[in-house]
């Protein structure tokens, strides 16, 4: 079995690579008391990239829990409020 085909070691080796293996990029891996166990911050180059990697991660068994939370940047965050302006939006019965 060559290097490349050894799994990753450790739980933030495995992330890095899981991230990796579609384009993205794994910025931070911590540890954490409360709700949830551990944290990851991921750069996905795309919503479908990053579902792939939760899909097999939460299909594998080794986690009893993963959520994720989209982020969206400043610039994003300000098209969305221009294209709400435009949404004629009525309350249900009014």
């Amino acid at each position: 079995m060559g290097e490349a085909d050894r799994p990753p070691r450790g739980p933030r080796s495995a992330a890095q690579a899981y991230i990796e293996s579609v384009g993205g990029k794994l910025h931070g891996f911590w540890y954490a008391f409360g709700t949830h166990d551990g944290y990851n911050l991921w750069e996905a180059p795309d919503s479908v990239s990053m579902a792939a990697v939760a899909l097999a991660i939460s299909g594998g068994g080794a986690l009893s829990s993963f959520e994720t939370t989209v982020l969206l940047t400043v610039d994003e965050t300000m098209d969305a409020l221009r294209k709400a302006e435009r949404i004629q939006y009525r309350a249900p019965g009014v």
